[in-house]
């Protein structure tokens, strides 16, 4: 066909100039001229010997004749040449290369080959002429032989081979027509050939490199690249932030981490499904790039955690900015599979060198920071002194706990529950304690937290259901043991079953035991939770919604879900007789909890007065220090012994407390 060799120049030269052209991302380029380079010095040593053989060779054949003090002069120009390559050679082969030097290394190889083919190029153009048959033999063998060794060491370096090749092809076919004898012409024809099949092998060994180095980057950008956001992952980020303190080290200049974890994503995740969540991970890592220069690095570190290393940022100011940025970005409502979701995100940060002089210490020193973010959520916090000190005395606690629950040295104690009419006990609440041996009673506004950050709630969670449904037993008939149900057990799929358990070893009946929930379990709105709800109450479980008032206190739980009993917080309880708002809130819920058919329980009651007004307001049930401090079960089952129902009675206390 016509246009074949055409088409076939065409994409000879397209071949060439891509191969010639550096690759767009920098950090490729360098990594290509990187390997070519190694290659070259590679084989620089055997290289350089040839040369000298082949120098000693010639300089031997031409002795005797009129040309040796022509070869004496190029063999000592070439062997200084090859002795000054390979002694630069060697010294570099000891160094790293840094990426300013790299370019200029480059171009020092290119000079380097041009100048070992300027001078076999002379070999031809001074010797073969004048040479009887057996020196022109020996010229072109010779000069055949560098012209493809050489092409051959340097193929990998397409620049460098052109530059050792071209200068001797050009001499060499000057030479061979420049007499018009028949078989020099044949000669440069062949040459000719030779030449083309020669750089065509040359070109296909350095587009083999070129493709194996960029195939291999290709590989490692996607072994640290995130596959759901595009962003640096945890192997990307460490390359980054390693590169950062490099830069610290030539510099100076300090630069910014921060920590980011998004808030309630769990939550998110669960309700709206996983694509979901990775929808608002993907929404997220876009907003907090948009917040950030070009040159500063965010990374997903995986889960909901992301980090930004902010270049150059080595002050207070400065990062307190940075920070409140990202925080605000998450402000505007994300739009997940056509729905409004509202999203936060807790950020911690540290500033290198002040916080952290090595990438250990400051990652921690960010995850402390971001600890305490997280205690409030939705906030940042820069690192500070202090701050390690309290994550020192929270991995101490934590391994306080861990030697606890591994030891069964938890306690459950038992607190009272009457009915407010009669003012007969008719249940009680089983609370958890934690009576550590140095420490004393640890309250449990802090271990309980901290067992559901380290997971250790389901463990003890169980344990307090096993305990409490044992305990019930010896209790009297038609007496019910509520029990505090973490939001986090709520939401695991076997939990329902984990109680049914517990309930066939103990033989307890169902319909003694209450399951207390907090508003808290109910805001993610899950169906894992509501299903666990109605399992428990379908199979004769109490459900009880536990501190009212002191949440969101959503009527849509009262009306959706099959609670029996809601317990008004402390709060509300302490203060009825003092404050009208307080009054008119228990009133109220007291009042649509009857035409609900449910009972009110009166949480924290201390004295005779706020007793009596409860029960002319109608409530059901109270607990409180008025009626008994949380007992062990021993102690419990002799105050229920000794309990009299008139104890409570206005006649029978002096000043309205008991004593």
């Amino acid at each position: 066909m016509v246009g074949s060799p055409v088409t076939y120049v065409r994409s000879f030269l397209e071949r060439m100039r891509s191969l010639f052209a550096a690759p767009a991302d920098p950090h490729a380029a360098e990594r290509l001229q990187e390997e070519q380079l190694a290659a070259v010095w590679r084989n620089t040593p055997g290289m350089m010997a040839a040369n000298l053989c082949n120098a000693l060779v010639l300089l031997a054949a031409l002795w005797d004749t009129p040309m040796a003090g022509a070869a004496t002069l190029w063999a000592s120009a070439l062997i200084a040449v090859v002795g000054y390559i390979y002694l630069r050679a060697r010294r570099r082969a000891c160094k790293r290369l840094t990426t300013s030097r790299l370019s200029r290394v480059s171009r020092r190889a290119v000079f380097n080959a041009l100048l070992l083919g300027a001078l076999w190029a002379a070999v031809p153009a001074l010797f073969f002429i004048d040479a009887d048959s057996g020196g022109r033999l020996m010229v072109v063998s010779l000069t055949a032989g560098m012209l493809f060794g050489g092409a051959f060491a340097l193929a990998t370096a397409p620049l460098a081979a052109l530059a050792f090749i071209s200068p001797i092809v050009i001499a060499s076919e000057a030479t061979f027509l420049r007499g018009g004898d028949p078989d020099h012409m044949r000669i440069a024809i062949v040459l000719a050939i030779y030449v083309a099949v020669l750089l065509r092998t040359v070109f296909v060994d350095a587009e083999n490199l070129r493709k194996r180095v960029l195939t291999h980057m290709d590989a490692e950008q996607q072994a640290r690249t995130d596959a759901l956001t595009g962003l640096p992952n945890r192997l990307g980020f460490t390359d980054a932030i390693e590169r950062e303190f490099a830069r610290m080290s030539r510099t100076g200049a300090g630069f910014l981490l921060l920590c980011v974890d998004l808030d309630n994503f769990k939550t998110i995740n669960d309700r709206l499904g996983h694509p979901a969540g990775d929808e608002l991970l993907v929404a997220a890592a876009e907003r907090m790039r948009a917040c950030l220069r070009g040159y500063d690095v965010v990374a997903r570190l995986g889960g909901d955690e992301f980090a930004i290393i902010a270049n150059g940022v080595d002050g207070r100011e400065n990062a307190v900015a940075l920070a409140e940025r990202i925080i605000l970005c998450f402000d505007d409502s994300f739009l997940i599979e056509g729905r409004e979701i509202y999203g936060a995100a807790s950020v911690g940060g540290a500033l290198a060198p002040i916080n952290g002089a090595d990438q250990r210490e400051l990652v921690k020193s960010a995850d402390i920071a971001l600890y305490q973010a997280k205690q409030r959520g939705g906030c940042w916090r820069l690192f500070e002194s202090n701050h390690d000190m309290e994550s020192r005395e929270s991995r101490a606690l934590e391994l306080d706990l861990r030697r606890t629950i591994s030891l069964r040295q938890l306690a459950l104690v038992f607190q009272p529950i009457i009915n407010v009419a009669t003012g007969k006990i008719v249940g009680c609440e089983a609370l958890l304690r934690w009576n550590h041996p140095t420490r004393g009673q640890v309250a449990p506004s802090l271990f309980i937290p901290l067992a559901e950050k380290t997971g250790f709630i389901d463990e003890i969670g169980l344990w307090v259901i096993e305990e409490a449904c044992a305990a019930a037993a010896h209790f009297p008939p038609d007496f019910r043991v509520a029990i505090n149900i973490s939001p986090l057990q709520l939401r695991r799929q076997e939990f329902p079953d984990c109680v049914f358990e517990a309930l066939t070893r103990t033989q307890a009946e169902p319909s003694r035991i209450e399951i207390e929930i907090t508003e808290t379990a109910l805001l993610a709105d899950d169906e894992v939770s509501d299903a666990a709800i109605r399992k428990l109450s379908g199979a004769g479980l109490s459900i009880s919604l536990d501190d009212f008032g002191a949440g969101y206190s959503s009527l849509n739980y009262l009306r959706k879900l099959p609670l029996h009993r809601v317990k008004i917080d402390r709060s509300f309880v302490g203060d009825v007789l003092t404050k009208k708002d307080c009054a008119a809130i228990v009133t109220g819920v007291t009042r649509m909890a009857a035409d609900l058919d449910m009972r009110i329980v009166a949480e924290g009651v201390e004295t005779l007065a706020q007793l009596q007004w409860l029960r002319n307001v109608g409530c059901s049930e109270a607990q409180g220090y008025l009626i008994s401090r949380p007992l062990p079960r021993q102690e419990f089952l002799a105050f229920l012994a000794a309990w009299r129902p008139d104890r409570l009675e206005p006649a029978s206390a002096a000043g309205g407390m008991l004593p």
